[in-house]
């Protein structure tokens, strides 16, 4: 063999790019050949998938308009019959012996005005039966329509035994489908009864066949459904059906539906045709509403998709042999001049650079993809960081707001003043409130009453002596009884809210109680104009902002108890204090004690003296004509004023100075004498100790009773400088003439 001519068969001997197109289109085709099966079937399952979810919601969305319409007759009939004007000319036009065309016209006008004319009328036909089933009154859209109803016998109708069986049933309205010349028809129908509860006769209103069937019809031409209603009786609601379209017609969807079911399933037809069909009963009625699509459709639309995609997907796999064939060539031009611009918007964005531009972005290749995924990202991430920034200023304000209460609230000590800023600025901080009110708890506990509000309308409640009862219906009120906040966010749907003809303009009330301990001490109730204004965040802000009222509140009622006491303990001090010096003066027998130094002057000091007492603080007399002031400062121990110092300094050295150094001095003297009769007080208290110790030792060593009352008598009479003293001992049985046995020792004459 000649191994030049078989030489290409061995691929050694192969280019190089030969084997690299080789090489990368085998690892292509192992690629492709999976991904294309793979491709398709997902691409199926999902279409299928699709296509139930879109039937289920198709289904559902007509179904709610169906509702919608069917409500929108029971509403127009509810209107109709709510009026007894009405009523009452039904009732007597169905009674009456004779027909009487005044009242027919009337009665026919009242439906053209009413139920057909209106712009959202859903009725295109009304008519009115007795009980026989006559026509006695009708109107309709076309007037020949109408005047050709008139006295026809429809006592046959499927409307009329519907009626007559719903009646039967003890109901008074009632909703029949029928076939009328062909074409299915909805109607309402209602009973008109007499006083006494007996059929006088039937107001049917035809549901507009036009505005049913185009709430039936599907947009959507991607999808081949068919939706339809039908009855017990048969009778099929829908529109015109398109070329291929399902027929309506009963099936397992339809059984289901009208057995009360609700449901998305798949079932066969009669013909064998496996359909995707949702199914619902329209609630108060005896309709089904189906909408459904064949199976088959659905997959081929499906695998119409993946076919479309397939030649997209088979020149991508082209096209990324060809880029790895020329990516081993041309890696560094390709690939790595984007991969670096990427990085550096990646580089831009960390530091928080959300402007560097990305030109790659208008690739369509997987490096395109990478740079729209980055854009996206980066636009994600800068509006996350917004977001954030937003509710970071808005907590940041919301805590500004907080810390300010709370530095006022620590400042505050009188309990009026503090309720009434801690309002003002709850108004001022939180944009979305524009009334806020404190109320505190009784001493019973039984009523919350207001102390504080916000605004004119604050001051006509707390004018009003406003209260509230605890645990009644109002936010307040539960707040109070149940320890925890209560939120009205839209006052128009809660039960709670107490309306104020103050507040016409609250939307949104929250009341929060204000807690020490498990102790309701008060409520804080705050109210918007917005409804839904109390979110997540601003309710632990104001639930943060109450707890600090509450101590503020504590805070303040003890100081207040605190200050009362304080001058309680003053007051008693300071009669104590007074009633020692008193007793001192009585022991030194003075009614005062007097000293001065100096010239006598010939002012009257006594004015400035009783006003300094009097004051309980320095008084400056007028100028003299010696040309000095007089000046009186009282002498205060403990709150009690012993007496006044009184002097005159020349006018040329008096200033504020010696002011202050005549108040010094004045301190200094009170407490000299103060500590003066301490001391003499304590010597005292020695004395007598010594006195007593001394008596008690002479005592203790006498053995002698009659020694020991001698020594006794002895040392007391000297102790007290008594000139008589006796002691008489009694025994503890009595005599017989009535008195008790005694020994009396005489005590010695000093």
């Amino acid at each position: 063999m000649n191994k030049g001519t078989w030489a290409f068969l061995n691929p050694v001997n192969w280019p190089i790019w030969v084997k690299i197109v080789i090489l990368v289109g085998t690892g292509i085709l192992t690629l492709a050949i999976p991904a294309f099966m793979t491709v398709r079937t997902g691409t199926i399952e999902n279409g299928i998938d699709n296509a139930e979810s879109y039937i289920e919601l198709n289904g559902t969305q007509h179904a709610i308009s169906i509702n919608r319409l069917i409500d929108s007759a029971q509403t127009a009939f509810d209107e109709f019959m709510s009026d007894q004007t009405t009523l009452t000319q039904h009732i007597s036009f169905l009674t009456s012996a004779t027909d009487s065309n005044t009242t027919r016209t009337t009665l026919q006008d009242i439906y053209t005005e009413t139920l057909i004319n209106p712009t959202d009328a859903v009725f295109d036909q009304v008519r009115l039966l007795n009980t026989n089933g006559i026509v006695v009154a009708a109107q309709a859209d076309g007037a020949a329509e109408a005047a050709g109803l008139l006295g026809t016998n429809q006592s046959r109708t499927n409307a009329f035994r519907t009626a007559t069986a719903a009646v039967a049933e003890g109901r008074a309205r009632t909703m029949a489908a029928s076939l009328v010349d062909g074409e299915p028809v909805l109607e309402l129908i209602q009973l008109i009864a007499r006083r006494n509860g007996d059929p006088a006769g039937y107001l049917i209103g035809r549901i507009d066949n036009d505005r049913l069937v185009a709430l039936l019809e599907d947009t959507d031409a991607n999808y081949p459904v068919t939706t339809f209603l039908i009855s017990q009786e048969d009778v099929v609601f829908g529109p015109a059906l398109a070329e291929g379209a399902l027929v309506p017609s009963r099936s397992l969807g339809t059984i289901r539906a009208l057995s009360g079911q609700t449901g998305m399933s798949r079932y066969r037809l009669e013909s064998g045709e496996e359909i995707l069909g949702y199914y619902a009963q329209l609630p108060g009625t005896t309709l089904a509403l189906v909408s459904q699509a064949r199976l088959e459709d659905v997959a081929q639309r499906a695998f119409d998709f993946y076919n479309a995609r397939s030649f997209v997907l088979v020149a991508g796999f082209v096209a990324l042999g060809a880029v790895l064939v020329a990516a081993l060539l041309l890696l560094n031009n390709n690939l790595t001049p984007p991969l670096n611009r990427l990085r550096l918007a990646s580089l831009a964005l960390a530091q928080g650079d959300f402007t560097y531009e990305v030109p790659d972005r208008q690739r369509g290749d997987e490096i395109g993809a990478l740079a729209n995924s980055f854009m996206l990202m980066r636009d994600q991430v800068q509006t996350m960081v917004q977001a954030l920034e937003a509710r970071l200023a808005a907590r940041a304000r919301d805590i500004g707001a907080t810390q300010q209460i709370s530095q006022f609230a620590a400042t505050q000590r009188d309990l009026q003043s503090l309720l009434e800023n801690v309002v003002t600025l709850l108004v001022e901080r939180f944009t979305n409130l524009y009334h806020a009110q404190i109320f505190l708890i009784d001493p019973d506990g039984k009523h919350a009453i207001l102390q504080a509000s916000t605004g004119e309308v604050g001051k006509q409640l707390l004018a009003r002596g406003h209260r509230l009862p605890v645990g009644s219906v109002s936010i307040v009120g539960q707040a109070a009884a149940q320890k925890r906040p209560m939120t009205a966010r839209d006052v128009g749907a809660s039960q709670l809210h107490q309306k104020q003809r103050f507040l016409q303009e609250t939307r949104a009330e929250m009341a929060i109680p204000l807690l020490f301990g498990e102790r309701v001490i008060g409520i804080l109730d705050v109210q918007s104009r917005q409804k839904d204004a109390f979110v997540h965040e601003e309710v632990y802000v104001l639930q943060t902002v109450a707890n600090q009222i509450a101590v503020a509140i504590q805070t303040a009622q003890l100081y207040e108890e605190s200050v009362k006491r304080l001058a309680q303990i003053e007051n008693a001090n300071r009669k104590a204090t007074l009633q020692a010096w008193e007793t001192y003066m009585q022991e030194q027998q003075k009614d005062k004690l007097n000293s001065s130094a100096g010239l006598e002057s010939n002012e009257d000091l006594s004015t400035l003296r009783r006003a300094a007492l009097t004051n309980r603080q320095a008084v400056v007399g007028e100028l003299t004509e010696r040309e000095t002031f007089p000046i009186a400062v009282p002498i205060q121990i403990g709150g009690a004023v012993l007496g006044a110092v009184e002097w005159e300094i020349p006018a040329t050295d008096f200033n504020e100075n010696k002011l202050e150094l005549a108040k010094e001095l004045a301190n200094r003297l009170a407490i000299g004498l103060e500590n003066a009769r301490l001391f003499q007080e304590s010597q005292r208290a020695a004395e007598r100790e010594r006195m007593v110790n001394n008596i008690a030792a002479r005592l203790a060593s006498q053995t002698d009773i009659s020694e020991i009352l001698q020594t006794a008598v002895r040392e007391v009479g000297q102790a007290l400088r008594t000139p008589q003293v006796s002691i008489r001992l009694h025994g503890g049985k009595h005599t017989a003439n009535g008195s008790n046995g005694s020994h009396e020792i005489p005590g010695e004459k000093n």
